[in-house]
């Protein structure tokens, strides 16, 4: 034991850092449920240990006074929070008053050991030839008859309560508090036999020695089974706790006990309720307890005007079978009845809403009396007839197959599979009526391992899509393709030729009539001027307004004189004198014209090719022969 000794210090420290730091861990793992009692449990511990590790053979009178004060200080409080845990783990948390009166003899105690220089109550130094020499606490009053009764006695009532009070707690919690006892009472045991029954040296720190071995059991208890989230509720209090209202009588139907809820549906105290019968006043209800008493029985009463319960009464049986009486419950299924008959009556406003809908409504279920189990309407209302059907009721009780109109094929590609579908499917199909094409919407969404349909008539959407899509790459002055329209349809007319041209023209003088004879004639003469060239084209030609007085034409697998032709006709079309707001009005047009493949495959490039043609035809002298003959005029505005 002496060539240990010199370890014992540093050996109890270190665990007693150990302690602190599992304390602290503990406190701060899980701020909205924990334990503080835990906390201050471990806390207290590892000030035991660290009054032993300053108190054990120690020379110094100082620390040794600062070891016996943190000794005595742990060692007094630990009983408390003992206690404090005992109780919040059973029967709840004890009182304020109660604590603080258990608080005494700590604090009391405490302040004795820190002025025991004045009075030695606690122990008594004394002066060898080997250093100083202190009594056993244990030869002192205060000790023997204060202190030791005290917290012994306290720890070991809230031990033994503990374990008595086992049986009442969750099983799912019980593990945890056996192994917190286990560790708690180990300590206290060993404590015992070394200072009561006198088993080992009295100044050897055995107590501090057994809690710095059971550290790795109280570590795994807070950090692994999280000893302090939870708070283990005694089946009494779980009783107090159900909302339902729990009357358990005798065989004479009298009331043995009663929960919180019983007592508020009976107005009484359950003092007041015990020992008298349950329902003494109400036939109905006793009536029910008669036919109950070996069977379970579940009726449905009215405890008065405005409350309905649903009497739930079983026999209650003890270990050995004999019959000790009846366990009544009363569940308030007022709101209950209330949201049925809102149920009902939701349920009839949807039928009807889902008849008179004007999306068709269908539901699809597999015909269990098929071999392959294929899908078949259950359900369809009115639009889904008119939609789909021949006439009225012609859809339920048709298999999918035979719906061509909202294709089965691709329904049954998401639904028909072997894992059940758990996604909506939608798409779009189009139908022949009587009044034309009509466009639907096919909505499929699962229903269990069934589906359902909803048919959206989607006819006007498409149709206003259509025309919002054409007037987006219309002109709206002259009613022909504006410069994003003739891009698109230009340039895939142009991927489908091997030949053609494309012109780009432009009228004369624009800018001297619209100055002379305003805004609303140069527009009246643009819509002229379109409507002019789009007469002189074939149906596959594409013909476009670029912006201003600018326009443009591709003429698909038309050879290079056909070409010159055209344009000839269009110039001279184009020269005809306008009557526009009741005035001749005479203007002529420019073209240039570019070839393909000779001078390019690519629309953008044709046109830029074609417009500077027509610049150039545009800058000829007076005196050149394209001035005067049209012919030759078309071919100076045809690209080189």
């Amino acid at each position: 034991m002496s060539s240990l000794s010199p370890l014992v210090a540093p050996f109890l420290a270190t665990f007693a850092i150990a302690y602190a730091a599992l304390a602290v861990r503990v406190s701060r793992s899980s701020p909205q449920y924990a334990n503080s009692n835990v906390s201050f449990f471990l806390f207290l511990i590892a000030g035991m240990l660290a009054g032993s590790a300053f108190s054990y053979e120690a020379t110094d009178l100082t620390y040794y006074g600062i070891g016996r004060t943190l000794s005595f200080f742990s060692a007094g409080f630990i009983p408390v929070v003992f206690y404090s845990i005992y109780r919040e783990y059973t029967v709840g948390a004890p009182k304020t008053i109660i604590l603080v009166m258990l608080c005494i003899v700590p604090v009391a105690t405490t302040a004795l050991v820190m002025t025991n220089s004045m009075h030695s109550i606690i122990w008594v130094v004394r002066e060898t030839a080997t250093g100083p020499s202190y009594s056993d606490v244990t030869d002192h009053y205060w000790y023997r008859m204060i202190y030791a009764p005290f917290t012994y006695g306290l720890f070991g009532y809230s031990a033994i309560a503990l374990v008595g009070r086992l049986p009442t707690i969750a099983p799912a919690h019980r593990r945890t508090i056996s192994l917190l006892l286990t560790c708690a009472l180990l300590p206290f045991v060993i404590s015992i036999a070394n200072t009561f029954l006198g088993m080992g040296p009295s100044q050897f720190p055995f107590t501090s020695l057994s809690l710095a071995l059971v550290f790795p059991f109280f570590a795994y208890a807070s950090l692994k089974m999280r000893v302090h989230e939870f708070s283990p509720l005694a089946y009494q209090t779980l009783f107090d706790h159900v909302r339902d209202p729990i009357f358990v009588v005798d065989n004479e139907q009298c009331i043995i006990c009663a929960n919180k809820a019983a007592q508020q549906l009976l107005d009484g105290d359950e003092k007041e309720l015990i020992g008298r019968k349950l329902w003494e006043d109400f036939p109905e209800a006793r009536a029910i307890l008669e036919q109950a008493r070996e069977l379970d029985l579940t009726q449905t009463l009215r405890m008065n005007s405005d409350n309905i319960y649903e009497v739930s009464v079983g026999p209650l049986t003890g270990r050995k079978g004999q019959n000790l009486g009846m366990v009544v419950v009363c569940r308030d299924v007022t709101e209950r009845r209330m949201a049925l008959s809102q149920l009902a009556e939701s349920e009839h406003l949807i039928r009807t809403l889902i008849e008179t809908s004007s999306n068709g409504i269908l539901r699809f279920a597999r015909d269990q009396n098929d071999i392959d189990r294929k899908f078949r309407c259950v359900f369809a209302n009115r639009a889904a007839e008119a939609f789909a059907g021949e006439g009225q009721g012609t859809l339920v009780g048709m298999p999918l197959d035979k719906l061509q109109q909202i294709n089965p094929d691709r329904l049954k590609g998401h639904f028909d599979l072997d894992k059940r579908a758990t996604t909506q499917t939608s798409f779009e199909v189009s139908i022949e009526s009587e009044r034309g094409e009509k466009w639907l919407r096919i909505v499929g969404e699962p229903v269990g391992d069934d589906f359902s349909v909803t048919l959206i008539d989607i006819t006007q959407r498409k149709r206003n899509e259509d025309k919002m899509l054409a007037d987006a790459l219309r002109d709206p002055l002259t009613g022909i393709l504006n410069r994003r329209g003739f891009d698109q349809e230009g340039s895939s007319c142009i991927r489908r030729s091997s030949v053609g041209a494309v012109l780009y023209l432009d009228l004369n003088q624009f800018k001297s009539i619209n100055d002379r004879f305003g805004h609303q004639a140069g527009d009246a003469l643009l819509k002229a001027f379109g409507h002019r060239l789009e007469f002189c084209l074939r149906p596959e030609d594409i013909l476009g307004r670029l912006g201003g007085d600018e326009f443009a034409i591709v003429l698909p697998g038309v050879p290079v004189e056909d070409v010159k032709h055209i344009a000839e006709r269009l110039v001279q079309t184009a020269s005809e004198a306008y009557i526009i707001q009741g005035q001749e009005i005479r203007c002529t047009a420019s073209v240039g014209i570019a070839l393909m493949p000779k001078h390019g495959e690519e629309l953008w490039h044709l046109l830029s090719v074609a417009d500077g043609a027509m610049y150039d035809a545009k800058n000829l002298p007076q005196g050149d022969d394209a001035a005067n003959d049209r012919a030759a005029y078309v071919d100076a505005a045809t690209a080189s």
